[in-house]
């Protein structure tokens, strides 16, 4: 009796700690948007510089952690000869094409715009699941793709150029691919992360970005003045690298572990909220009735597309 009474007590505890790692992540993706956007309209960092920065940073801190961190949670392993090139391209999918094209996108929409748009990863998913693997489309699915894809019309379409958002459009598509880029990663090669410790895949993969990435953009850390950066930019590029980049990308594999993956899903919703929150605040940020609707539709056409899946998911129990 005691032993069930601490197996539900550390089951419960487990849950806990996967709902707060992630709130924390979902909050930070959230504030990454306008918290970039900041940055950017000052005018001393540049966008590509920006991507350059994150992910420079984030593989730095990876191989520092990886030098101080225990195995348990930083295991030494290593990656067989045939995956090599499969992480290869998940790096170039998920860490260069993915972060670098959603800064990109930041500095010519809305910061909001793009949050929304960091959302729609779900429903690209699982477009290209049932081209490539044949998943099945249920009503409920389509449904949900039909709802969504209408969502981002409304949104790209009702987008002027502005002080902020420069270029609304090439923003938006900008980030829009960065997901797809991501959704490419999520179904071709999904199969690593069933063969590889979450850390161990996270550090190879900034590493091999960092060398792939960085070098050919190193060019634009030069035009930046340093020694004249304030010290609010100092801790916003701080809290991208740490937490929107970093333990962000820890936290949801950390998560799975305890908590269903239409959980896991459900708290992408939180981004647009916290984005838009802080970008209003931050003065970087427009929220019209337009803005609302769309955004209202993306989500809603996400959640058809994960209650589809979770309920295939659990079709597909039964019958086992």
């Amino acid at each position: 009796m005691e032993s069930q009474t601490i197996k539900h007590f550390d089951t419960n505890a487990n849950r806990k700690q996967g709902h707060m790692a992630l709130l924390l992540a979902n909050i930070s993706w959230g504030l990454m948007s306008p918290v970039s956007k900041n940055i950017l309209i000052q005018g001393e960092i540049s966008p590509l510089a920006l991507s350059v920065i994150r992910i420079g940073g984030a593989a730095l801190l990876f191989f520092v952690l990886s030098l101080i961190l225990p195995e348990s949670v930083a295991p030494r392993e290593k990656i067989a000869p045939p995956d090599r090139l499969r992480l290869l391209l998940a790096s170039i999918l998920m860490i260069s094409a993915n972060q670098g094209l959603f800064i990109l996108g930041i500095g010519y929409t809305n910061p909001i715009d793009s949050a929304v748009m960091s959302s729609t990863t779900p429903m690209i998913t699982m477009i290209l699941a049932a081209i490539a693997l044949r998943f099945p489309i249920t009503k409920r699915k389509m449904t949900g793709v039909i709802i969504g894809m209408t969502g981002v019309i409304l949104l790209v379409g009702g987008n002027r150029a502005g002080a902020i958002a420069t270029n609304p459009l090439l923003g938006d598509s900008l980030c829009l691919a960065a997901q797809i880029c991501a959704a490419i990663y999520y179904v071709y090669l999904i199969g690593l992360t069933k063969r590889y410790a979450p850390f161990t895949l996270m550090k190879w993969m900034f590493f091999i970005s960092a060398l792939t990435y960085v070098p050919c953009c190193s060019f634009t850390l030069t035009d930046i003045a340093w020694t004249q950066l304030s010290s609010a930019t100092w801790l916003s590029l701080a809290f991208i690298i740490l937490f929107s980049t970093s333990l962000s990308y820890l936290a949801i594999p950390f998560a799975q572990r305890s908590l269903k993956p239409t959980v896991v899903s459900v708290y992408n919703y939180l981004q647009p909220v916290f984005a838009a929150i802080a970008a209003v605040w931050l003065g970087v940020g427009e929220f019209g009735w337009t803005k609302l609707g769309a955004t209202a539709l993306i989500l809603l056409g996400v959640i058809f597309v994960t209650l589809g899946s979770a309920e295939n998911s659990q079709k597909s129990v039964g019958k086992a």
